[in-house]
C-alpha cells in the first residue's frame, strides 16, 4: 500500500500536469475558426498514466485528472458543454484503462501486431462511449448531439492516437533504463527531433504551399523504425503540437488545410493517419527486432549446442557448389572462418589419407543420391590432430526426384571411441580383478528367483564350493546359515522382507549375517548388496559381496581390551600423562589427564582440560622453545621429544618435571595428537643444586671455593672490557693463636666473620673466595686503576684488623694483602700466583699491610 507522501505527490504531479495540458488543449492548440481544439492531449495522458501506474494509485491519479482539469474549465466558461467535457474526459480515461489493461500485452515477449489491433479497438470503444456521455450531457441550444458526439471524439480520439505507440506495446522498469542510457539511440533521436520539428514548422508554421503534410511521414517513418515506440510518440507529440499551434495561431494557418468545417475535420484525419501509420511502423519494427534478436541467440544456441556436442553441420549445392559450414563445422577442423572458403574440396583436404579414396566416393555418391556409404572416418584438423568422426546426411529433392542441396552433419566420436576403448578394457580389468579377489565372496544373481549366475575365486574360498556347482542351480539365499533370515526386527519383518524393502527403496543392502559352509562350519559375514538395472531401470539382478569378519570381530575384541588396559595403565600410573590434540583448530589442548599429572600440576583435572599444555609449560626462560617444539609437533617435523623444565605451578611454586613427549599420526582423517609422560624430578634437581653448590662453595663460609674462583678469573680475563682486572691475595696474621688457644669452634667462627668482613668491605660486583685454611682472596674487575684495587686491599686490612667478638672470647688479628694486576696475555692461575707473592713480600715486610707486585705491565 502507498504511503501517505506518495499518493499526495501523485495527486499534486497529476494535477499540475493534468492543468497544464487542459490550458493547452482550451488555448494554444484550440482553433478559433473551428471553435474546437485540434487535439485533446488531456486524454492521452490520462490513459498513459493509468495504464502504467499502479492500480492502488488510481483514486489519486483521477483525482489529479480532474482536480487540474476543473480550474482551467472554469477560468475560461463554466457551460454546460465544458462540464460534459469534463465528465466524458473522466469515464474516457477510465474505461480506456480498464480495456487495455487486458488487452495489452503483459510483457514485450506478448507482443504481436494484432496488439495494434487491440489498443485501437480499446481506444475507439472508450472514445466513442465517451463521445455519446459528452453529447448527451453537453446537448442544449442550437448545438445538437451529433455535432456534440463529433467534436469530442475527433479531438479526443486524436489525443489517444499521439500516445498509441507507448499503449501498444509492454516496457518494463529495465528496458526503460536501458533505453535512456543508449547515447547512440539519443543522440539519433536528437537529430530525428530537430528534423521533425524543422518539417513540422515549415508545414504548420510559414505561408508556403509547396510543402504539404505528407512531408513528416519520412522523419517519422525514420524514428518509427529505428528508434522504438516511446521516442517515436515523442516525435508525434511535436508534430501534432506543431500543427494545432500553427492551425489556430500560425501567421497563415495550415497551407495545405482548406477553409471550414470540412478543412479542419481533414486535418485532423491526416494527423490521425499520421499517428496510425507511426503506431503500425514502430510496431512493426519492433517486432522485426525483436525477431532478430531472436534468431541472433537462437543461431548462438545452435552454435554453442554443436561447440558442446562435437558436431558440425555444412549445407551443399551439388548443382552451384556453393557450400556453407557453421561455427561447429569449422571448430571441428580448425579452420579461421575468416579465412577459409567453404567448399568441398576444402573439406577433402582434411581427410585422412588413409580415408580419402572412400571419403571421395561418398561425396560423389552425396550430389548424385544425398546419401553416404561410409558414415565414419577420420579428419586431420589444421594443428596435425586426428580426430574420428561420423557423417550423416539428409537430401533436399526437386519436384523431379533431382538432389537441391545436402544438409550433413559431422559429429566428433573420438571421446566416444576412446570411451568404447576404455569401456571394454574396464570389462576386462574389472573381470580379472573379480577373479583375483580371493579374500571376498562376489557373487551375481539373474532372474526373479535369484539363481546364482557368478562365483568368483575369493566366493570359491569362503564357501567351499566350486562355481560350476552353484551357477544356474542354487539361490542366494542359501548361502545364509538356519536361522540367520528369520531373525525378525520390531515391527516383525523377517530379515529376506528387510532385505528386499531396502533394495526396493535404495537400491542397496548393507548388514552382517551368518553364513553357512558346504562342510557345515558358519562364519560371520558383512553382506552387500547392489541392484543390477537395465537401461531403462528395470532390474536384471543383483551384486552381493561377503567379507569373513571373523579376523574382524576378533580385532575388535582385542582392540576393546588393549583400550581397556591402556585406560588402567593411564589412570592409575604414577607417572603423570596426558593426551594433548594437535589439530590445526585448537592445538595444544588437554585431552586427557591423569590424576597422577593434576597432583605434579597441584590443579584439579577439570582445570587442566580447560587450559593448554602452553599454560602448563609456562616457562618464561624455554617459552618460545616450547612452543617451536609444539609447532614442529604439529607439522610433522618431529615426532618424540624428551625434555628437563623448571615449571610454575599455578597455586605458587616450581616443580621440575621429565617431559618425554611422542606424537601419534593416526590414518584416515583423524587429528595426531600427543602422549605426554611427566616425571617429577624435583628433588633430584635440588640435591643435584645442592651437591653443584657445595662443590663451588666453601662449606664453612659459604664463600665461593678456589675452583669457583678460577672458572671466574678465566672467564673475566676472557671477557675484558674496559679497567684492570685485580687480584688480592690475603692471608690471616695470628690466626693460628687463636686457633690453637681457643680451639677449632672459635678458630671456625673467627673464620665465618672474617668472610663476612671482606664481603662487606669490597664491591658489589667483587667476588669473594676462601682459598684454604686461613687464605683469601678477592677477584675484582674492571677497576679504573691500580690505586683502586689498593684501597680496596687497604679497606679489607682495616675491617680485618678490629677486634671481633666471638660467642665465648674476643680475638684479633691482622692480615698481609697481596696485590696484582693482570697483564697481557696472563692466565688465572698466573695472576693468582702474582697476588701470592706480593702477599709473602707483605708478610716480609712486617705483616698487616697491602704490597702491590711490580711486574711489568
Amino acid at each position: 500500500m502507498p504511503t501517505l507522501a506518495v499518493r499526495s505527490l501523485t495527486l499534486i504531479a497529476t494535477a499540475l500536469v493534468a492543468a497544464v495540458l487542459g490550458w493547452a488543449g482550451l488555448d494554444p492548440l484550440y482553433d478559433p475558426e473551428a471553435g474546437e481544439p485540434v487535439w485533446w492531449p488531456l486524454s492521452g495522458f490520462g490513459a498513459v498514466l493509468l495504464v502504467f501506474g499502479s492500480r492502488s494509485l488510481w483514486p489519486w491519479m483521477v483525482g489529479g485528472l480532474a482536480a487540474g482539469a476543473t480550474p482551467v474549465v472554469l477560468l475560461y466558461e463554466l457551460n454546460t458543454v465544458n462540464v460534459a467535457g469534463l465528465v466524458a474526459g473522466l469515464c474516457e480515461t477510465l474505461m480506456i484503462a480498464l480495456l487495455l489493461r487486458r488487452a495489452r500485452p503483459r510483457s514485450a515477449q506478448d507482443e504481436s501486431l494484432m496488439d495494434t489491433v487491440r489498443v485501437l479497438a480499446c481506444v475507439l470503444a472508450g472514445s466513442a462511449v465517451a463521445s455519446v456521455v459528452f453529447a448527451v450531457i453537453g446537448s442544449s441550444g442550437d448545438r445538437t448531439i451529433m455535432s456534440l458526439w463529433s467534436e469530442f471524439a475527433r479531438n479526443h480520439l486524436l489525443g489517444l492516437m499521439v500516445v498509441s505507440p507507448c499503449l501498444a506495446v509492454s516496457v518494463s522498469r529495465e528496458e526503460l533504463l536501458v533505453l535512456l542510457r543508449n547515447r547512440r539511440a539519443n543522440l539519433e533521436w536528437l537529430a530525428q527531433i530537430a528534423v521533425t520539428a524543422a518539417a513540422a514548422a515549415l508545414v504548420f508554421l510559414t505561408h508556403q504551399h509547396l510543402v504539404g503534410a505528407t512531408i513528416l511521414v519520412l522523419p517519422l517513418l525514420w524514428c518509427s523504425l529505428r528508434l522504438g515506440p516511446l521516442r517515436t510518440m515523442a516525435a508525434l507529440v511535436l508534430v501534432v503540437t506543431t500543427a494545432g499551434i500553427g492551425t489556430g495561431h500560425g501567421p497563415a494557418q495550415i497551407a495545405a488545410r482548406e477553409s471550414g468545417t470540412e478543412g479542419f475535420m481533414a486535418l485532423q484525419l491526416s494527423l490521425g493517419v499520421l499517428c496510425l501509420t507511426a503506431m503500425v511502423t514502430s510496431m512493426a519494427a519492433r517486432l522485426r527486432e525483436r525477431t532478430m534478436q531472436l534468431v541472433h541467440e537462437r543461431t548462438g544456441d545452435l552454435n554453442k549446442a554443436e561447440q558442446i556436442a562435437g558436431i558440425g553441420s555444412a549445407r551443399w549445392n551439388p548443382i552451384t557448389g556453393r557450400t556453407t559450414w557453421s561455427e561447429g563445422l569449422h571448430l571441428l577442423l580448425g579452420t579461421d572462418p575468416q579465412q577459409v572458403r567453404p567448399s568441398p574440396e576444402e573439406y577433402l583436404t582434411h581427410i585422412h589419407p588413409d580415408d580419402l579414396e572412400r571419403v571421395t566416393v561418398d561425396v560423389g555418391e552425396l550430389a548424385q543420391r544425398g546419401e553416404a556409404t561410409t558414415l565414419e572416418y577420420r579428419i586431420v584438423r589444421t594443428d596435425r590432430e586426428v580426430r574420428d568422426v561420423v557423417l550423416r546426411s539428409l537430401a533436399e529433392r526437386r519436384p523431379g526426384g533431382n538432389v537441391s542441396d545436402v544438409f550433413t552433419i559431422v559429429q566428433d566420436v573420438t571421446q566416444a571411441r576412446a570411451a568404447d576403448a576404455a569401456l571394454k578394457r574396464v570389462h576386462d580389468e574389472l573381470t580379472a580383478v573379480l577373479n583375483a579377489v580371493t579374500g571376498t565372496a562376489i557373487m551375481g544373481t539373474s532372474g526373479p528367483h535369484g539363481i546364482i549366475s557368478f562365483f568368483n575365486v575369493g566366493a570359491e574360498n569362503l564357501f567351499g564350493y566350486r562355481a560350476d556347482e552353484v551357477i544356474g542351480t542354487m539361490d542366494a539365499w542359501g548361502v545364509h546359515a538356519p536361522g540367520d533370515l528369520d531373525r525378525r526386527d520390531g515391527t516383525g519383518a523377517d530379515q529376506r522382507e528387510l532385505i528386499m524393502e531396502a533394495l526396493a527403496r535404495d537400491g542397496t543392502y548393507s548388514g552382517q549375517h551368518t553364513f553357512l559352509r558346504q562342510d557345515g562350519s558358519t562364519f560371520p559375514g558383512h553382506l552387500t548388496i547392489t541392484v543390477q538395472r537395465l537401461s531403462d531401470g528395470t532390474p536384471r539382478g543383483f551384486i552381493g559381496a561377503i567379507t569373513d569378519l571373523t579376523s574382524v570381530l576378533n580385532a575388535r575384541e582385542n582392540l576393546a581390551e588393549s583400550e581397556n588396559r591402556f585406560r588402567l595403565a593411564f589412570d592409575t600410573s604414577p607417572m603423570g600423562m596426558a593426551i594433548v590434540s594437535l589439530s590445526a583448530a585448537d592445538p595444544g589442548r588437554f585431552l586427557r589427564v591423569n590424576e597422577a599429572l593434576c597432583e605434579f600440576a597441584g590443579v584439579s583435572a577439570e582445570y587442566l582440560l580447560a587450559s593448554g599444555i602452553g599454560d602448563f609449560l609456562r616457562d618464561d626462560e624455554h617459552w618460545e622453545e616450547s612452543m617451536a617444539n609444539l609447532t614442529d609437533m604439529m607439522t610433522g617435523r618431529r615426532d618424540t621429544l624428551v625434555v628437563e623444565r623448571r615449571l610454575r605451578r599455578p597455586a605458587g611454586g616450581h616443580h621440575w618435571g621429565r617431559l618425554s613427549v611422542s606424537a601419534v599420526r593416526p590414518d584416515g582423517d583423524r587429528d595426531a595428537y600427543l602422549i605426554v609422560l611427566v616425571e617429577d624430578i624435583t628433588a633430584r634437581m635440588e640435591l643435584t643444586e645442592q651437591l653443584q653448590h657445595e662443590a663451588a662453595h666453601d662449606s664453612l663460609t659459604g664463600l665461593p671455593n678456589r675452583l669457583h674462583l678460577h672458572r671466574q678469573l678465566d672467564r673475566e680475563l676472557r671477557e675484558r672490557r674496559t679497567g684492570y682486572v685485580a687480584m688480592l691475595y690475603l692471608d690471616l696474621d695470628g690466626f693460628k693463636a687463636v686457633n690453637d688457644s681457643q680451639g677449632h669452634g672459635a678458630g671456625d667462627e673467627l673464620l665465618m666473620q672474617v668472610a663476612d668482613r671482606i664481603a662487606a668491605s669490597v664491591r658489589s660486583s667483587d667476588v669473594v673466595a676462601r682459598l684454604g685454611g686461613d687464605e683469601f682472596a678477592v677477584l675484582c674487575a674492571g677497576v679504573p686503576d691500580i690505586e683502586t684495587a689498593m684501597r680496596i686491599g687497604r679497606s679489607v686490612l682495616a675491617a680485618i684488623s678490629r677486634e671481633f667478638d666471638l660467642s665465648e672470647t674476643r680475638a684479633r688479628v691482622g692480615a698481609s694483602i697481596g696485590v696484582a694486576v693482570a697483564v697481557d696475555g696472563d692466565t688465572g692461575p698466573e695472576l693468582l700466583h702474582a697476588a701470592d707473592q706480593a702477599m709473602y713480600e707483605a708478610k716480609r715486610a712486617g705483616k698487616g699491610t697491602v704490597l702491590f707486585n711490580e711486574r711489568a705491565r
